[in-house]
């Protein structure tokens, strides 16, 4: 039971987490590594002083997040020769998500241009469906298995299967960008960088409240794990280092199976017990699509809320609109999967694994949203990057 209860959550999660629609981010996850860096730097020292330098810092972020990202992927080019004639399976948690169904079309795509032979099993968000793909794919013996939105923890024994069998295998959203060291068997990774689009959301809440406006409500969802809590700490760090000495109020979960029951209830008894908060924080805007009504039915045009995905959905119908959302961090689907390609044509031709692909987020705001056309197709949201260009030129493929 534990198991089913665990991908059933998933299955959703996969909506929310891997973008429902929404895709790449602008602003590189990198870049917004480097500027988390220099700003920490800037506002621990300012935090021993006063939450000033903070808020400039936050704010300093936020300026460069509203921004289209820049090319910041891999400079080490792939030698296709090795690669041509190989087989890769990969395992798609569902085809019934937009963002995942994209993953697998353009992941598909690429590596049969590069010459990789190719072959996918959806696993329909099932345990049995997810165990049943992972038994193929081992049977098929192929060079490489991709898994898309999968636990690791619930599929680590095929990983060491894979291992044992002389099989790469490469996973796809973990929250952090990295060269993985476990499970055993797992060659490399490719994510989102979820900590900093915590970050990069405490530094929108610092600069929007100036500190002075109480603490923000977090809400997680504990049904994704690593994303959720990647995030969650990206949150907690920049609230020390933007708002220094804002105490916190203690944060509340709602599982994704829940989300329609009771994120109203939560959102609607959250702000009567406490009439001074301003901020809501989930962590995902698949979330807000439960909770703004609550707060309109309340008549609490004071609160905000800013999440993660830019799912095309919400930012439609919620941050083009009048609503409690009023900022949304996207990331690119089709950019993370052309990196998932690359990240899987280094591991076929035996080059080393990049540990972050550098897949951008953008921050979507009040102040820029009228700059990009939320009803035109969500790849035109993140600038003129063309991420294919750029990674066919490291293939020595033409664009």
């Amino acid at each position: 039971m534990r198991g089913r209860f665990l991908l059933v959550g998933l299955l959703v999660a996969a909506a929310v987490v891997a973008g429902c629609g929404s895709s790449s981010s602008s602003s590189s996850s990198s870049a917004a590594s480097s500027a988390a860096a220099q700003t920490s730097t800037q506002s621990s020292s300012a935090s021993s002083s006063s939450a000033g330098g903070g808020i400039a810092a936050a704010q300093q972020l936020v300026q460069q997040m509203e921004q289209p990202p820049a090319w910041k992927g891999p400079t080490e080019k792939v030698d296709l020769s090795k690669a041509k004639g190989k087989h890769v399976y990969f395992v798609n948690l569902t085809e019934e998500i937009p963002a995942l169904h994209e993953w697998s079309v353009v992941l598909g795509q690429q590596l049969q241009a590069a010459g990789v032979h190719t072959q996918d099993c959806d696993a329909k968000g099932t345990p049995e469906g997810i165990t049943s793909c992972l038994t193929q794919a081992l049977a098929a013996k192929p060079d490489a298995i991709v898994s898309e939105a999968l636990d690791n923890a619930f599929i680590a024994s095929y990983m060491k299967k894979a291992q044992d069998a002389g099989i790469k295998f490469i996973t796809a959203q973990s929250g952090i960008p990295s060269l993985p060291t476990s499970p055993p068997g797992r060659d490399a990774e490719v994510s989102f960088n979820y900590r900093d689009v915590g970050q990069l959301l405490g530094a929108w809440f610092a600069t929007d409240s100036q500190c002075k406006q109480g603490a923000a409500q977090v809400i997680t969802t504990t049904s994704s794990r690593e994303p959720s809590a990647a995030e969650v700490g990206g949150m907690q760090s920049a609230f020390t280092q933007y708002c220094p000495g804002l105490s916190s109020n203690p944060i509340q979960n709602v599982l994704i199976p829940d989300w329609p029951t009771k994120l109203p209830t939560v959102t609607h008894s959250t702000l009567l017990q406490n009439p001074n908060l301003k901020y809501l924080l989930p962590l995902y805007d698949g979330m807000t699509i439960y909770m703004v009504p609550s707060v309109r039915q309340l008549g609490r045009n004071d609160v905000k809320m800013a999440a993660f995905n830019a799912t095309p959905v919400v930012m439609q119908n919620e941050l083009a609109k009048p609503s409690a959302l009023a900022a949304d961090v996207g990331g690119p689907n089709q950019w993370f999967a052309v990196a998932l390609a690359d990240q899987t044509l280094r591991v076929l031709t035996g080059a080393k694994p990049v540990a972050d692909e550098n897949v951008p987020l953008r921050l979507f705001t009040r102040d820029n949203i009228s700059s990009i056309d939320v009803s035109k197709d969500e790849s035109t949201w993140y600038g003129s990057v063309n991420p294919i260009c750029n990674y066919h030129k490291l293939w020595g493929l033409p664009c």
